[in-house]
């Protein structure tokens, strides 16, 4: 048999998770069968099976590839440094999940979110997906936040807000992210030092 080549891999791997995000979109995870899968990716299930063990850990594959995007988000806007990083941070976040092409996943999302409160597997991805938000509120600890305001606290209530935003627009999707991004920078301004 042929060896496939790396690029190939990560392409089928893919084929396979856009597959995956097709059907979780339509149906959510829990409603969504390998032979949906099997059937949206157009490849037989004993291709598929090569990459996943099954639903199971392509659902798990989904939620990690979810949460690399924002790690590198993170990265870069602690690569700014200072009070800047925040604000870099944001606009990347909300320019990236107000593209309409991220709607798919922002629906997503928010199926994942809602599984991991059952499955402990998929709730530890989801959570070490999210962790590296903390790092941005340390990275502002350095610039100075308020007296009383934990670093870790405030990237918790940071998460809240884009949490908030995805979720709110999985069921209003008209919801205008430069209104709520505008928003979320005028509160800032007032309680982070400039």
């Amino acid at each position: 048999m042929p060896r496939i080549s790396d690029e190939r891999r990560q392409a089928q791997r893919r084929r396979i998770l856009d597959a995956a995000m097709t059907c979780f979109e339509k149906a959510g995870p829990d409603g969504a069968s390998m032979q949906d899968i099997v059937a949206e990716s157009g490849m037989s299930a004993g291709a598929i099976y090569r990459y996943f063990d099954g639903k199971e850990a392509i659902i798990e594959a989904v939620a990690a590839d979810r949460h690399e995007h924002e790690r590198e988000l993170v990265r870069a806007a602690i690569a700014t440094g200072g009070p800047e990083a925040l604000n870099q941070f944001l606009n990347a976040y909300f320019d990236w999940v107000a593209d309409p092409e991220e709607a798919r996943r922002r629906r997503v999302t928010v199926h994942v979110w809602a599984r991991a409160q059952h499955d402990e597997r998929l709730r530890r991805i989801v959570t070490e997906g999210l962790a590296p938000l903390g790092d941005v509120g340390r990275a502002l600890a350095g610039t100075g936040l308020p007296d009383g305001v934990e670093p870790d606290m405030f990237a918790r209530v940071l998460l809240a807000l884009i949490q908030g935003f995805l979720l709110q627009r999985s069921w209003e999707p008209d919801l205008d992210p430069q209104r709520y991004r505008d928003t979320v920078t005028s509160l800032l301004d007032r309680v982070l030092p400039r």
